[in-house]
C-alpha cells in the first residue's frame, strides 16, 4: 500500500447526531407550549335587534287618548327603527268592528309626525339610529277623533306595530326596507336629497 494512510471521517456520525440534538429541541419546546399556554376561547354575541313601543295616555274630553308613543331600542346594537299604525274602530274588548275602517281627516285628525320621524310609504320611519337601551322621539301629536263609529259599542282604536334593523353597514337598511336609505347618516326616502 504505498505507505499512504487513508482516513476515514465520521461526518455521518456528526451528521446524525446533530439532527437528534434539534429534533429534540424542538419537541421540547412544544413540549413546554402545549402544557404552559392556556388555551384561549373566543366569544361571539350575535347583534340582536328588539323593539319596544312605550306609551302614555291623557284624558281629553272623558276619554283616554295615546299619547308620547316612543320606540325603545332593548336590543344589544344601534339600529334604525320603523312603525306602522294602525287605526279601526274597536269595542272595549279589543274586537274590531267589521263594518268599515275609520276614515283620516273625517273620524280622526292625521297623526302629525314630531321631530325625526317621516312617512314613506305605510311606514313612520325614525331618521336617526337609535343606540342600544334608548328610545326614540315622540312619533305623533296625539290624535283627536272627531267623530263616533256608526254603531256606538265601539270607538277608535290605534295600534303600533313596531321593528328595527341594525344601523351598520347601513347599506341593509335599503337592501331590507327598500324604500329608504341613510344619507349623511340619517335614514331618508329612496331618491329624495334629504
Amino acid at each position: 500500500m504505498n505507505g499512504k494512510r487513508v482516513m476515514k471521517t465520521k461526518k455521518p456520525v456528526a451528521l446524525v447526531a446533530l439532527l437528534v440534538l434539534l429534533c429534540c429541541t424542538v419537541a421540547g419546546t412544544l413540549a413546554y407550549l402545549v402544557t404552559s399556554t392556556d388555551p384561549v376561547t373566543n366569544t361571539f354575541t350575535p347583534a340582536e335587534v328588539k323593539t319596544e313601543v312605550t306609551e302614555s295616555f291623557v284624558e281629553d274630553k272623558g276619554e283616554l287618548v295615546k299619547s308620547n308613543v316612543q320606540i325603545k331600542n332593548n336590543g344589544n346594537i344601534d339600529a334604525y327603527i320603523r312603525a306602522a299604525v294602525i287605526i279601526n274602530w274597536a269595542d272595549a274588548n279589543g274586537n274590531v268592528y267589521g263594518g268599515g275602517t275609520p276614515v283620516e281627516g273625517t273620524d280622526y285628525t292625521a297623526p302629525v309626525l314630531q321631530n325625526g320621524w317621516i312617512k314613506v310609504g305605510d311606514y313612520y320611519y325614525y331618521t336617526s339610529a337609535v343606540p342600544a337601551g334608548s328610545s326614540t322621539g315622540t312619533l305623533f301629536a296625539p290624535i283627536e277623533q272627531l267623530k263616533t263609529c256608526k254603531d256606538t259599542n265601539y270607538g277608535l282604536q290605534i295600534t303600533i306595530l313596531a321593528d328595527g334593523i341594525q344601523s351598520v353597514p347601513d347599506t341593509v337598511v335599503k337592501d331590507v326596507w327598500k324604500v329608504v336609505e341613510v344619507k349623511g347618516g340619517q335614514l331618508a326616502a329612496v331618491g329624495t336629497n334629504g
